[in-house]
C-alpha cells in the first residue's frame, strides 16, 4: 500500500494544480493508494507564501487578513469533508477554481453558492462548521504536518509501504511525474532510491 499526504491552501490555484496532478499519476497506478489532502496554515507556509509569490511580507494588515481568510476556507472544507471525502474534494476543487484562478473573493456568499451547487446538505454544513469539533480535526491535520516538516503549501509526503524504507519522501509542487511515480515502485526497484538525502527522509515512529 501507498500513503499520499498532500498539504494544501484551499484558495490557491496552485495546490489545485497539485492535487490534479497526484489525482492524474494515482489513476495511472494499479497499487492502492490512500490519498489525504490536508489543508495547512502556519506562519512559516504564510512567510514562504508570500515569499514565494512576491507578495509583502511586511504589511501586517494584509499578513493577518490573508491568514483569517485561509483559515476560514480551511475550516469550511473541514466541515464539507464530514458530509464524504468525494463531496469534500468536489467542494475544494470549485473553492481553489473560483478563488485561486477565475479571481473571485472568498466570501461565505460564495461558498454558499458551491455548496447549493453541489447539493451539500447546508443544514448539515451550518452546524458542522459551528461545531468546536472542526477547529480541534484542524488542529490535528496542523499535528500532522508539523510532524513532517511541512514547509509550504503543496509539499506532500509518500510513504510506500512495498519497500523496506522506513520513511516517507518529501516532495514539492515542482517534483516532476516521473520523480513521484518512481516513489511508488516496489522493493525490487527501490534499491535505486536509497541516494535520496536524509533531509527528505520522514522516519516513521
Amino acid at each position: 500500500m501507498i500513503e499520499i499526504y498532500l498539504f494544501i491552501n484551499p484558495l490557491d490555484k496552485h495546490s489545485l494544480n497539485s492535487e490534479k496532478k497526484f489525482l492524474d499519476i494515482i489513476q495511472k497506478e494499479n497499487e492502492k493508494i490512500h490519498f489525504r489532502i490536508i489543508p495547512i496554515l502556519n506562519p512559516r507556509v504564510i512567510q514562504n507564501y508570500l515569499l514565494d509569490y512576491h507578495m509583502p511580507t511586511a504589511d501586517l494588515g494584509f499578513r493577518n487578513e490573508l491568514f483569517t481568510t485561509i483559515y476560514s476556507a480551511c475550516l469550511d472544507f473541514k466541515a464539507v469533508q464530514l458530509q464524504g471525502k468525494q463531496i469534500g474534494r468536489k467542494f475544494l476543487f470549485e473553492l481553489q477554481k473560483k478563488v485561486g484562478q477565475e479571481q473571485c473573493t472568498y466570501s461565505k456568499e460564495l461558498v454558499h453558492d458551491i455548496l447549493m451547487d453541489l447539493k451539500v446538505d447546508i443544514n448539515l454544513y451550518t452546524a458542522d462548521r459551528q461545531s468546536p469539533l472542526i477547529v480541534d480535526f484542524f488542529k490535528i491535520d496542523q499535528q500532522v504536518a508539523h510532524e513532517m516538516g511541512i514547509n509550504s503549501f503543496s509539499d506532500a509526503v509518500i510513504f510506500n509501504y512495498n519497500c523496506e524504507r522506513d520513511f516517507g519522501v518529501l516532495v514539492s509542487e515542482h517534483t516532476p511525474k516521473e520523480i513521484i511515480q518512481d516513489l511508488f515502485k516496489t522493493d525490487y526497484d527501490c534499491e535505486r532510491l536509497s541516494s535520496i538525502n536524509d533531509d527528505d527522509r520522514l522516519h516513521l515512529h
